[in-house]
């Protein structure tokens, strides 16, 4: 390696043979001044029965959100991801037909600048409906009298959610992927990293098992319940643990 020159961090694309970046990358490794480096981070399990989702637009959008007549069962990122994590829901989650689970992720980091991409994987459309995404804008605090100090924090960001409706009876299981991997290069471009950092820039919630019953009392439509990672409750966030006695 030369001195003074800055090491560039590529994410390597491509998942069949002739696809992506992957023989670029080969033929570089080959040169005798590179230096053969890889990082592997980001080690999930590939979906064997998944197939991976688009959102639903236009009429189809409309068909589900007609559909959607019962109770919305929310799981946020932030208690399922941040810091030490919380359970998913008991396997099977079971719903009514008319229900709605609901799946809230980020939509970019605190500052707005680095976006997240977000897959769903399904492995039944007929019984939970294709994500129906919706962003949700961030309530303001009230205006207080003093200035803004510079410390303060910013404005949060614009959240997404992603609604799978309860269309019939039967069984299905999806996960949602949250990443910024494809936001690695810039980060490490714009703070002259030489290599990616270690934490995991993928992350994922599920998979999740809905099992869905028929409606047989009238539904409570638009009530949203969200997990805390023991149970359902009207506020959202992880439980309160309870302090041990000492």
């Amino acid at each position: 390696p030369q001195a003074g020159v800055q090491r560039t961090v590529s994410l390597l694309r491509g998942r069949t043979r002739g696809e992506g970046n992957v023989a670029t990358m080969l033929s570089c490794l080959m040169k005798p001044n590179a230096r053969p480096i890889l990082f592997i981070k980001n080690a999930r399990k590939r979906p064997s029965k998944l197939v991976r989702q688009p959102r639903a637009f236009l009429e189809q959008r409309r068909f589900y959100l007609d559909r959607r007549v019962g109770q919305l069962w929310g799981i946020d990122w932030e208690t399922q991801l941040v810091g030490d994590g919380a359970v998913l829901p008991p396997r099977p989650l079971t719903i009514k037909v008319g229900d709605a689970l609901v799946i809230e992720g980020p939509l970019s980091d605190d500052k707005g600048e680095y976006k997240y991409v977000t897959s769903v994987f399904m492995d039944d459309c007929d019984v939970m409906s294709k994500p129906i995404d919706e962003t949700i804008e961030p309530v303001k605090g009230k205006k207080k009298k003093k200035k803004k100090e510079a410390g303060d924090a910013a404005e949060p960001d614009p959240l997404q959610r992603l609604m799978f409706v309860a269309l019939r009876a039967g069984t299905c299981v999806l996960f949602v992927d949250l990443s910024w991997e494809d936001q690695e290069e810039k980060l490490a471009r714009l703070k002259g990293l030489s290599m990616p950092v270690a934490e995991n820039s993928v992350a994922r919630i599920g998979p999740i098992e809905v099992a869905v019953e028929e409606q047989t009392e009238k539904p409570k439509d638009g009530t949203l319940v969200w997990w805390n990672g023991v149970e359902w409750s009207n506020k959202k966030g992880p439980a309160k643990r309870k302090k041990k006695k000492r």
